[in-house]
């Protein structure tokens, strides 16, 4: 029984993990796809796996997403819970590399469990982790984690094979992988495990690794194709992306509360804020010469090396998880600078329980989103009554109904411009859907349209607004239209 109490009081921050990690495997279970879910290389593929997607696609090149879809287009079934465990299964894993890169920089026994709880625990990790596409995310952290750990645990050339390895695995995982060809080696200069000379030979090492990367990106023909929407942001675009990057890998407050106007409240937020605040305040209280510190600049360094793919471009709610390794091992680092930490667990304690209520009302709020898509899709099915092969949907979308992400989504967006009906007939019809986009300033044409659809040879028409929360479904046989 003594053993048993040591062993829990060496390892608190695995034991609350490794008893949470059932729970919550349970849980994401239930989030269902909506949107994005259905047409990223992520949802089942039925075309070969060694077809034209393992190689570079317009502005990504991510074949590990394409052989997943493979194996769900071999059994549909496994979609999406197979994405849901892998993702999570993922993120434990970062989690216990987190607690492994702790323990190898040698911080104090609480700055790694705190830093490994925060990690874990994190709102930074739920675009990531509650998304069926957040695999690439996870991976992309993980392989990156991998190649810091090869070199923090090995030297000379199998050092660099490992490194080499896992950024490319990473890369190709996701395209801000690729930042991990330098900051292995600013993290190991920052503890003075290598010294200025070989660090200088290790970036420019790292560097050629993206640059062999990109050689080899570029040697692929590709049609150029780019989305826009990565690139036509201004500077107060910019701005908004690094002030959301930074609240969420450091402030777990419940942003549902604040951002989603029908579940806005203002007393959840605040108090989720007021418990977050003491432990954030006491790390820079008794850190107050941070800038003074060389290697707590050099890893907000790393910090900002990791985010800049998504500065430069957007940040998404799933990408506050690329900066979220160097959240944790900052805050670890500030941690195990403390000369006293009577008050860190105590602290600590508020901000987690913030972050953990934050990620449940950010889970639920997913979960009734996934649950809205089935209910449309299963409507439509129910409405159509008959397996068709061509449908079309036409969405009525209106700005001012409010969303919040993937947790919170529109019904169009839910219904998923119609493939979610695909989904939930196993993928067996309709074996074209197409699509039609009206704002709610022309929904009056939506008569017109769908009777002109009808009688172009679609065999159905499913209309859904953003407005209410079902669908109207059209056969070919009935060309009457009114709604």
């Amino acid at each position: 029984m003594q053993n048993s109490y040591r062993q829990i009081n060496k390892y608190p921050s695995l034991i609350i993990i490794g008893c949470s990690l059932p729970f919550i495997l349970w849980v994401v279970s239930d989030i269902l796809p909506t949107f994005d879910d259905f047409t990223t290389l992520q949802s089942p593929q039925f075309s070969s796996p060694f077809s034209k997607e393992l190689l570079p696609n317009d502005s990504f090149w991510r074949p590990w997403d394409y052989l997943f879809g493979c194996v769900l287009g071999w059994n549909t079934s496994l979609f999406p819970i197979l994405n849901h465990i892998i993702i999570i299964l993922g993120h434990t894993a970062n989690t216990l590399l987190i607690y492994t890169i702790c323990r190898k920089l040698d911080f104090s026994t609480i700055a790694c469990h705190i830093a490994t709880l925060l990690f874990f625990f994190s709102p930074a990790s739920l675009g990531a982790t509650l998304a069926c596409d957040g695999l690439n995310q996870t991976y992309a952290q993980f392989w990156g984690l991998m190649a810091l750990w090869g070199f923090l645990n090995h030297t000379g050339k199998g050092r660099i094979f490992l490194w080499f390895l896992c950024t490319m695995i990473a890369a190709l995982s996701k395209e801000n992988g690729l930042a991990w060809a330098v900051v292995p080696p600013i993290v190991s200069y920052a503890f003075k495990l290598i010294d200025k000379k070989r660090f200088l030979r290790y970036l420019m090492i790292g560097l050629s690794f993206a640059a062999f990367y990109f050689l080899l990106r570029f040697s692929f023909k590709v049609s150029g194709n780019i989305n826009h929407e990565y690139i036509a942001t201004s500077l107060t675009d910019h701005l908004k992306d690094l002030i959301q990057l930074l609240a969420y890998n450091w402030l777990p407050i419940d942003y549902m509360s604040i951002v989603y106007e029908p579940e806005r409240n203002g007393l959840l937020a605040a108090v989720t804020l007021i418990a977050s605040l003491p432990f954030l305040l006491l790390l820079v209280m008794r850190n107050r010469t941070f800038w003074k510190d060389k290697t707590l600049l050099l890893l907000v360094v790393c910090f900002f090396i990791l985010a800049s793919p998504h500065l430069l471009t957007l940040v998404s709610i799933m990408h506050n998880y690329a900066t979220l390794s160097l959240t944790a091992l900052i805050a670890a680092y500030l941690i195990h600078r403390m000369s006293h930490v009577k008050w860190v667990v105590p602290f600590f304690s508020l901000f987690l329980l913030a972050a953990i209520f934050t990620d449940i009302h950010h889970t639920i709020g997913a979960i009734q989103s996934g649950n809205l898509g089935k209910k449309l899709a299963l409507e439509a099915i129910s409405q159509t009554n008959k397996p068709i092969q061509r449908a079309c949907c036409i969405s009525i979308t209106d700005d001012s109904v409010p969303k919040y992400s993937s947790f919170a989504v529109r019904p169009t967006e839910a219904f998923a411009w119609g493939l979610s009906v695909r989904h939930y007939n196993q993928y067996a019809w309709p074996a074209e859907i197409s699509f039609v986009s009206l704002n709610k300033e022309n929904a009056d044409d939506v008569k017109h349209i769908a009777d002109s659809l009808l009688q172009s040879g679609i065999e159905c028409v499913w209309m859904v607004n953003d407005r209410q929360e079902k669908v109207v479904s059209l056969l070919n046989n009935n060309l009457s239209c009114s709604y």
